[in-house]
């Protein structure tokens, strides 16, 4: 009564569950009108099951039900008593508890070492206390890999732990490799400078080693969209590649005549830079796209098309879902993943990487240091797009999904949001709302 006797509560309630519902990807739940009798309607079904011992209805409020209630599958695993609330609760720290025992297994552990006659007085000096300077310390075996594709051209990036991001529950056990116990167990971790040398150099050759070749995901038979010409009259036409790209990097393309079935006569042939040509998501490219993307790992239909067409390759990842850290971005594809507090600002001097960090990133996208002044999305910096395809990938936030959407579908709106944003209320796109005010201003 107290919100459906206002018509002004009664509004914000309909309009908070219809952008809930329209990211859903069934159709009856994303599209069903949310009419003031139907969210009355809810609204019941809702303190039902919250407080009361729910039937299933049969209809869409069961559907409703299942959406708001997360992941949840089926109406048993929704509605339970307290006692199984409990059991379930049990049962997840018992498998937490489990996760974390083979985490620290005898045979994932990494031994680090030190011989001292007085460990207290050798403590006080934290300069040369080694086993505290090595948790600084990161291993150049990547935790995460992946690869995407922006304009025609792959790109990878490398995420490397720290040491003391692997005494975390956020890490798989399988991470912990022989390769792994190598990188650490062979005492180079006594002189700090070397080992960071070490590990500079080998993420420059990794880096190389994938960046010294131009990597295109076209290929001739593939329908594309082509934008950015010179000539605007080609801008927005669809066109079939039919010549591979040359040493110039371009590629032939047969144009589409868009009125009449595809023939020989009333279609025209061009050559094409790569950056001037989009991939085109759907059936026509279905077996292209699917190849390497994981799409049943996205939420939903419209997220699944936006990470195609950047068509993101998830090499492999050993960091847990959801994971609290702050992220070190040393060069573009390369980046240090620590723990919550590891990179923050007063400590960040200390850092054996500290003249190399670019840039320090949380978890939830705020930015907590700064040295390269960027304001571009397509250059190292606090907007550049990588920093939100990693959140995307490690923790699936909603600012990371609008910046990806904004980047494939209005790259230019929101390159011109960014330039006109004074940075007053902080860096990055965690200040969403304030870039967008700025720019509508």
């Amino acid at each position: 009564r107290e919100i459906l006797d206002s018509p002004l509560l009664a509004r914000i309630l309909a309009h908070i569950l219809a952008d809930k519902f329209k990211k859903s990807s069934l159709l009856d739940v994303s599209m069903e009108p949310l009419t003031p009798d139907v969210v009355e309607s809810l609204l019941r079904h809702i303190v039902q099951q919250k407080f009361e011992l729910r039937n299933p209805s049969g209809d869409i409020y069961d559907k409703f039900i299942r959406f708001l209630s997360g992941e949840q599958q089926h109406m048993m695993e929704i509605s339970y008593t307290k006692q199984q609330q409990k059991q379930k609760q049990k049962q997840k720290n018992k498998n937490q508890d489990s996760d974390t025992m083979e985490i620290f297994h005898k045979k994932n552990q990494l031994e680090i070492s030190v011989e001292t006659n007085n460990y207290f007085e050798y403590s006080l000096a934290p300069d040369s206390d080694i086993p505290r300077n090595a948790l600084n310390l990161p291993i150049s075996v990547p935790i995460l890999s992946l690869t995407y594709t922006v304009e025609g051209k792959r790109h990878n990036i490398d995420v490397y732990p720290t040491l003391q991001f692997l005494y975390s529950h956020h890490i798989q056990a399988q991470y912990i490799s022989k390769e792994v116990k190598e990188a650490v167990e062979n005492g180079s971790y006594l002189n700090i400078s070397d080992f960071c040398k070490q590990f500079l150099e080998a993420a420059a050759v990794r880096y190389n080693q994938i960046h010294g070749h131009e990597d295109f995901i076209f290929d001739v038979g593939q329908t594309i969209i082509l934008h950015g010409l010179t000539n605007s009259k080609y801008n927005g036409q669809r066109g079939k590649i039919v010549c591979p790209g040359d040493k110039e990097g371009r590629w032939g393309v047969q144009l589409i005549n868009q009125t009449k079935a595809l023939q020989l006569e009333d279609s025209e042939n061009i050559w094409v830079h790569a950056e001037n040509m989009q991939l085109v998501v759907g059936a026509e490219n279905a077996t292209d796209l699917n190849k390497n993307f994981p799409r049943h790992r996205l939420a939903s239909i419209e997220s699944a098309d936006t990470m195609a067409q950047l068509d993101i390759n998830l090499k492999h990842n050993y960091v847990r879902q959801n994971p609290q850290y702050t992220l070190a971005a040393l060069r573009e594809g390369v980046y240090v993943i620590g723990m919550k507090d590891q990179f923050n600002i007063h400590d960040l001097k200390f850092n054996p990487l500290s003249e190399h960090i670019q840039y320090v990133a949380d978890e939830m996208g705020f930015v907590l240091f700064d040295k390269t002044g960027s304001k571009n999305v397509d250059i190292l910096g606090p907007y550049f797009i990588e920093q939100y395809i990693l959140m995307e990938v490690i923790s699936k936030l909603e600012v990371a999904q609008n910046v990806l959407k904004y980047y494939v579908n209005h790259k230019d709106k929101l390159q011109r949001s960014v330039d006109a944003y004074d940075e007053t209320q902080g860096k990055g796109f965690i200040c969403w709302r304030f870039l967008f005010q700025n720019r509508k201003a």
